[in-house]
């Protein structure tokens, strides 16, 4: 432990010592090349110190934009998913409407046909009925004389 705290004391010495013979040397007199280095040191020093804030602000935005890709990237994919989903869906309900419709179309082919045959078949009915009528109205008198006495004898049965 103690050799931990002298090596401390040490490099600070020589931090401070540097320093103190640094500015001794400035303060004598001499040439104008001291006052120049001296004065692009602090200008390095202050360039550093700003280049070394930007670099860690630019490291902290590149982390911040690797996590938000990441996040636009797992949205996409959710996204991507639903759209997916919902166009699945809506290919199975196009199906079924196909499916409907092609069901609609045959009962309206069916129902078309069975109006045409109830339609032959009401012509067929109603020609049955005018020629039944014809006969009934051309029937002889004694036909005629005997439904009026089974209107006498059974008036329950009229309508004949």
């Amino acid at each position: 432990m103690t050799t931990l705290v002298r090596l401390i004391a040490a490099v600070w010495n020589l931090i401070v010592g540097a320093a103190a013979d640094l500015a001794n040397w400035l303060r004598r007199p001499g040439s104008k090349l001291k006052a120049v280095c001296a004065v692009l040191a602090a200008f390095a020093l202050f360039s550093a110190i700003n280049s070394y804030t930007r670099g860690v602000r630019i490291a902290s935005l590149q982390q911040r934009i690797v996590v938000i890709q990441g996040e636009c990237e797992t949205r996409v994919g959710a996204l991507q998913g639903d759209i997916d989903e919902r166009d699945a869906r809506l290919a199975e309900i196009a199906t079924a409407l196909r499916e409907e419709a092609d069901k609609l179309e045959l009962l309206r082919a069916e129902s078309a046909a069975a109006l045409g045959q109830l339609a032959d078949e009401l012509d067929a009915a109603e020609r049955d009925a005018a020629v039944w009528h014809q006969r009934y109205e051309s029937r002889p008198d004694t036909c005629q004389a005997a439904l009026e006495l089974l209107d006498s004898a059974c008036p329950s049965l009229g309508g004949y």
